[in-house]
């Protein structure tokens, strides 16, 4: 079973554990079923978070559907900081466990003064972030927009020392040439989130938070997360 943390740094730790299986499987098999049990558990968690709508077997069912898998049992009580599931993908099963501080899930707090402009987005989301923040009268400001390749290099390489494996590094930090701030598709918020939440569906603006494990991250609706 993977056990999920994420603490004060946002630090996601997988740790290996037993995966039920039938003989003869393939390990391609087994861990798709792994991954498809982390990012249920991972979805679980967060929906029960401050960011959520507090449905977390429905989010979980979801993310193990978009893994290929089916979720077959969930431990998971709604406002509970712990989940823990438990999914079947071609007759191999997988089980995760997601532990979360619910007040730590924030960009590290900046100063509006200091936050980020919306140059060099794609204009259809410029437009969206500006009406957005100016909506808010301050309460929700921009902490990360375009990006340059080797921004982007210099993110991902700081993952890799700080979770010392690709992998884990993937998990919070796209790898250059792959994320979507680079093309100006995507923005990092800060603030009142659930203020963001609100106003966007308000204002009608084409934006969606494609990663539930994420809340701050936004993208234009229709891009793939």
């Amino acid at each position: 079973m993977s056990v999920l943390f994420v603490a004060c740094s946002l630090v996601l730790s997988l740790i290996c554990g037993t995966i039920v299986v039938a003989l003869g499987g393939a390990a391609q098999t087994r861990a798709r079923a792994q991954t498809a049990a982390d990012a249920a558990a991972l979805a679980a968690v967060f929906e029960s978070g401050p960011y959520g709508s507090a449905n977390p077997e429905q989010r979980a069912r979801e993310y193990a559907q978009h893994n290929g898998a089916r979720l077959t049992d969930c431990d998971c009580v709604e406002g509970a900081t712990e989940m823990e599931v438990e999914v079947a993908l071609d007759g191999f099963s997988a089980r995760a466990r997601a532990v979360i501080e619910p007040d730590k899930l924030a960009p590290a707090p900046v100063s509006p003064l200091r936050s980020a402009t919306t140059a060099g987005l794609q204009p259809a989301l410029k437009r969206a972030v500006d009406r957005l923040i100016a909506a808010s009268n301050g309460r929700v400001y921009l902490v990360s927009g375009a990006r340059s390749t080797d921004r982007q290099t210099e993110l991902w390489i700081e993952a890799l020392q700080k979770y010392g494996d690709p992998e884990a590094a993937d998990n919070w930090v796209a790898r250059p040439g792959t994320s979507n701030h680079e093309t100006g598709l995507a923005v990092d918020l800060s603030g009142d989130l659930g203020l963001a939440v609100s106003l966007v569906d308000e204002l009608g603006l084409p934006l969606w938070r494609p990663m539930s494990w994420e809340p701050w991250h936004f993208e234009l609706t229709g891009m793939d997360g």
